[in-house]
């Protein structure tokens, strides 16, 4: 795994451990990150829950 991802997804994995929501916690996240590539992988981790979510809420009604 990419160094850059693999420390995005330990700190992620930190936050929700404070009860931090994923959302809040990718929210977080990007307005830290350091790089555009930082930036990019935060934001498709978000659009990928974002159609999880999507996905789930379909399957329920």
């Amino acid at each position: 795994m990419n160094s850059s991802l693999k420390h995005i997804v330990l700190q992620l994995e930190d936050l929700t451990k404070q009860d931090i929501s994923i959302g809040m916690g990718l929210d977080l996240l990007e307005s830290s990150a350091k790089t555009r590539k930082d930036l990019i992988m935060i934001n498709v981790m978000r659009d990928s829950l974002n159609e999880v979510l999507f996905e789930e809420s379909q399957c329920l009604n």
